[in-house]
């Protein structure tokens, strides 16, 4: 039997191997490659070609990443390096996971999250075990690094080597790996599995604890453990895969030059405002005056230490001091155009990922198309590649019950206070309108009291203790008023059968509003 594996390098890459196992070796060369490391070598040919034909012009006779100053391959320690440093790189790893994940799904249910015994034990075992805090980092670390991992530590008593077994006691902890502390990955060769292609094993670099050391500023190890572990035991996270599913391109990498950009526009324009607001001067010594050595050295000593701010003044004899004049570039445009970019080719709308300002009225539908896009996100990237494989995970260890698990996301639009108020004006609004259509003088009751308390913002229903009760005059009074609704009501309209006719005050015997006496008339 083949096992093919891939190890990383000391440059961080990863490397396809093979060996045999079970079997005597066999002295005719290999010609065909597994998957697992078919895989490997081709993705990292692939990565290295990309490089170079995306920066190859004019049949290769110029290479714009070496002009420009670009990193032909990046790897994970690279993007760590402008994850650590560069501020804006932080908003972009951080902003759609915090998004994501600052409001956590829970499983669907026609109970109700309360009501539903299975939701209710998951959220605990969640909350108890930090689980949202882990998935959230292995989401960033995905964004960063090639994959990321999430391992879970079941109480099951086997190792961690081994697969998991399905009388778990307990899930013990969760813990969150980048791709850059994996150095090695076994991969399935079975045609016929469904894992076919896919991570095995997973051997995992940190620091040992029995040589960590640490002080209030950082931690030192004296050496490193490796700790292997069962893919069972493992959630894979890739975003937006493509030809791979193991390895994928981290956002940072598709932004980095822009990176790179950004940061000569920051602090180019940074380093020549310092420069030319200091502005340089010019000493236009007199034609006719005689200088000699140890006055011209004195001269520029005086105005080295002007330069450096150790003198206010300088004295000159047939010496005349210009400033020189300078201009500091804008780089506004220059900006611009970067942020638009990056906002593009991550998805994140330029005010969510530099910050609204105040009064702009804009900022709304920027907030409503950030929730769409985070909604996109739960439905492409969160659910299937994180809480299916997690929902399966937990089954399998019997610490969910079998069958179909639905996630249920809460909205990612959040309303102020000001939304929120404007929202409940709405559908009173709409409720008073739509229950006076009946033509009655009752309106009709289209919620009920607990759907109304809903509307507020408020859960459940109040208790019978905490129902208002009408103290006896306001029972008279309201029954009063609703006898008067019921008069008015029912009471028959003038000039329809069975009502009563008023009168006519003149003459009582003849009702009100008849027809006139008719007039004899006279005969020939």
């Amino acid at each position: 039997m083949v096992k093919k594996t891939a190890t990383r390098d000391d440059k961080g890459r990863f490397k396809a191997s093979s060996s045999s196992t079970g079997s005597a070796p066999s002295t005719a060369p290999s010609t065909a490659l597994g998957t697992g490391e078919l895989r490997t070598m081709s993705d990292l040919l692939s990565r290295m070609q990309l490089a170079n034909m995306a920066s190859l012009q004019f049949d290769g006779n110029r290479d714009m990443y070496a002009i420009f100053g670009y990193k032909k391959e990046i790897l994970p320690k690279h993007t760590l390096a402008k994850y650590t440093r560069q501020d804006i790189a932080t908003r972009i790893v951080d902003a759609p996971p915090d998004a994501t994940w600052s409001n956590p799904p829970s499983i669907k249910s026609d109970l109700g999250d309360e009501d539903n015994p299975t939701n209710v034990a998951f959220q605990s075992l969640a909350k108890r075990t930090k689980l949202w805090s882990a998935l959230h980092r292995a989401d960033r670390m995905a964004r960063m690094y090639p994959f990321s991992i999430v391992l879970f530590g079941f109480d099951d008593g086997g190792d961690l080597k081994s697969p998991v077994k399905s009388a778990v006691k307990d899930l013990l902890y969760v813990r969150a790996y980048g791709s850059r502390q994996i150095d090695k990955l076994t991969f399935n060769t079975d045609p016929r599995s469904p894992r076919f292609g896919l991570p095995e094993t997973y051997r995992i670099k940190f620091d040992s604890p029995d040589s960590k050391s640490g002080t209030g500023d950082s931690a030192s190890a004296g050496k490193q453990t490796d700790l292997i572990v069962h893919q069972s035991r493992v959630i894979h996270i890739v975003e937006n895969p493509l030809e791979d599913m193991v390895y994928g391109t981290p956002i940072m990498a598709k932004v980095f030059n822009l990176l790179d950009d950004l940061l000569k526009v920051a602090g180019g324009t940074s380093e020549t405002y310092w420069l030319t607001g200091n502005r340089g001067m010019q000493a236009n010594i007199d034609k006719e005056m005689d200088i000699d050595p140890a006055d011209a050295a004195a001269l520029s000593d005086e105005i080295e230490e002007y330069q450096h701010q150790l003198r206010r003044f300088i004295r000159t004899r047939g010496v005349d001091l210009k400033v020189l004049d300078s201009t500091v570039p804008n780089p506004t445009y220059a900006f611009e155009m970067i942020m638009a970019l990056i906002s593009g080719t991550t998805g994140i709308p330029r005010r969510i990922l530099l910050g609204s300002e105040a009064g702009q009225l804009a900022s709304e539908q920027d907030r409503a198309n950030w929730a769409d896009r985070i909604d996109e996100r739960r439905a492409l990237f969160a659910t299937p590649s994180i809480m299916d494989p997690l929902s399966l995970l937990l089954q399998t260890a019997g610490l969910l019950p079998e069958g179909d698990i639905e996630w249920e996301w809460p909205s990612a639009f959040i309303q102020n206070p000001l939304e929120k108020g404007q929202s409940m004006a709405q559908i009173a609004r709409a409720i008073g309108n739509i229950s006076r259509q009946t033509g009655n003088q009752t309106p009709m009751q289209l919620v009920s009291r607990e759907e109304a308390r809903e509307i507020l913002g408020l859960e459940g229903d109040l208790d019978e203790s905490d129902i208002y009760e009408l103290a006896p005059y306001q029972e008279d009074e309201a029954q009063v008023k609703k006898d008067k609704q019921t008069a008015s009501v029912t009471a028959p309209v003038p000039g329809q059968p069975g009502a009563e006719q008023p009168t006519n005050p003149t003459n009582p015997a003849k009702p009100n509003g008849t027809a006139k006496e008719a007039i004899p008339q006279k005969t020939g």
